[in-house]
């Protein structure tokens, strides 16, 4: 049985560590076939969000990644980059790069522009010449949009004293008077050229006669005395026709057009003057903004509530911890080495202080204590003494006063929520341990290399020692976390060291990622599966 557990936990051992190989080969942690690649570098201004092994694109398709950010000062401060290309993308002396996002919340990528193919090609360890464009932070965009609510607040304030109060309110009224009167006026006039062209309607068909009286002269005088001219003059009179019955029809129809815009303008003065009686009532937003203060704190109070949320949540930070510990002698009331496994939800609101959600397996198991209390009473209800009967030793424990039941539950989950506060290097947690409270104290150790980490933790819970059969000392536990990578880790310590029976060494690994990770892994497959899905 003890060696099926031990071949059960090599084999999940190598089982993680081909997982962990395959995912770095897959999203680009471990290559080989650097040689197919070319090297340059680009200058920044700003790279913020942008981190080591982000991705590089040409129109949108993956062509290698970033391989190192420096911060150079040359006269102005500056970021340099040095990203890897694939040699069958070609870069020219105009070739330029920008930093994009994918989405709103994705990863941040360069993308490279290739530049005009009639110009120089580059070659590897060259330097895009041409300036790169910088992305728009969200600090940049808060405060414009921190700028555009001072001005809408500034007009506000201008339109407010312009025409708020009693003076504001008697100069509406007479521009809404001068309105009203100029339309009364602009009716009078359109009704006098109606009675105008009404009153001309006769003089027009005696000109339309004198058209046609004109035509029989013309007809005569070709009968008998001008037969040359003839065809002139009917000429003459039917183009004379023609253009004055246009005009006639133009005058009419610029009457009817007339007498539809002063209807229009008469309704558009009602409506305004609607609306401004509205506005002096104090209904709607605009006249709620006017007249109502609370509005204007109001519009205020949200858009600083907005700014305030977007800062809140550029600031929090959600890491996910998974690690497992083997022990190195079996256990207290265990025949074998027992093996621990841990999840963490660690959530960072800022940089000051954090979150721990826990979730603590064993196969040992924790120990679930009852404890039941009887009393016994003849048929009259009297209390009856058990220890002042004559009862043998089995019928004593049958009938004992006090009865204690303690239960080992084997693979069994525990739940551990912490609250953490952090100084510098050092972190202190308090809360629930493995289903108990406790404290813990984390040590960041410093060192001059950024490739190395070491973190060494204190923890004490269980103080009375619940969760074991004979001891009643508090369960202390010392762990070592040795980062040989960003996101891999080494683990080993001592667990309960100062317990009687269950002192016990163990060693372990784990797995650490942030939720930039999680992005940059999404970004990684989808970008993987549309180079697959063009080839």
């Amino acid at each position: 049985m003890r060696g099926k557990i031990e071949t059960q936990v090599g084999i999940f051992v190598i089982a993680a560590i081909g997982v962990l190989i395959y995912m770095g080969f897959h999203i680009g942690a471990f290559r080989f076939d650097i040689n197919r690649y070319a090297n340059y570098k680009i200058y920044f201004k700003d790279v913020s969000g942008l981190s080591r092994k982000a991705e590089v694109r040409v129109a949108g398709v993956k062509v290698g990644w970033l391989e190192k950010l420096e911060a150079v000062s040359d006269g102005e401060l500056r970021v340099r980059a040095y990203v890897m290309i694939l040699k069958d993308f070609v870069l020219y002396s105009d070739a330029y790069a920008m930093i994009r996002q994918d989405g709103l919340l994705g990863t941040k990528f360069i993308e490279i522009v290739p530049g005009d193919p009639l110009l120089r090609k580059l070659s590897s360890g060259d330097t895009l010449s041409k300036p790169s464009v910088s992305p728009v932070s969200t600090d940049e965009i808060l405060q414009q949009v921190k700028d555009i609510a001072a001005h809408v607040q500034d007009v506000t304030k201008s339109f407010r004293a312009a025409i708020g109060g009693e003076q504001g309110e008697s100069q509406l009224r007479s521009i809404f008077n001068n309105i009203n009167e100029a339309s009364s006026r602009f009716a009078s006039m359109a009704e006098i050229l109606d009675r105008n062209l009404s009153n001309n309607q006769g003089k027009i068909e005696e000109i339309l006669n004198i058209g046609e009286s004109i035509n029989r002269v013309a007809s005569k005088l070709d009968e008998s005395v001008f037969p040359a001219f003839k065809d002139g003059i009917e000429k003459i009179s039917n183009v004379f026709d023609n253009d004055f019955s246009k005009v006639a029809e133009r005058i009419s129809d610029s009457t009817e057009s007339l007498n539809e815009a002063l209807s229009e303008a008469r309704d558009g003065l009602k409506h305004i003057s609607s609306i401004s009686e509205k506005i002096d009532d104090g209904k709607g937003l605009l006249g709620k903004l006017i007249n109502e203060d609370e509005t204007y704190k109001d519009i205020k109070f949200a858009v600083s509530g907005i700014k305030n949320y977007f800062a809140k949540i550029d600031k929090l930070q959600i890491l996910f911890d998974s690690h497992f510990e083997t022990m190195y002698r079996p256990a207290e009331n265990y025949r074998y080495e027992d093996s621990k496994g841990y999840f963490d939800i660690r959530i960072n609101p800022n940089e000051d202080y954090f979150y721990k959600l826990e979730l603590a397996t064993s196969q040992k198991g924790f120990i679930e204590r009852k404890e039941r209390l009887r009393s016994y009473a003849d048929q009259c209800g009297n209390t009856l003494d058990t220890c002042s009967m004559k009862l043998d030793d089995w019928a004593k424990l049958q009938y004992v006063y006090r009865r204690r039941t303690e239960k080992i539950q084997r693979n069994t989950v525990k739940l551990g929520l912490q609250f953490g506060k952090i100084f510098g290097p050092v972190a202190v947690r308090f809360g629930l341990f493995e289903g108990s409270s406790g404290i813990g104290v984390d040590f960041d150790i410093p060192f001059s290399s950024d490739k190395f980490r070491w973190v060494t933790s204190f923890e004490g819970f269980d103080f009375i020692g619940w969760n074991r059969l004979e001891d009643r000392r508090p369960h202390l536990k010392w762990i070592n976390k040795i980062y040989v990578m960003r996101n891999l880790y080494m683990t080993f310590g001592a667990d309960d060291f100062i317990s009687k029976h269950n002192s016990n060494a163990f060693f372990g690994a784990g797995i650490r990622f942030g939720d930039d990770d999680i992005k940059y892994f999404a970004s990684s497959i989808g970008g993987l599966s549309g180079v697959g899905s063009m080839r």
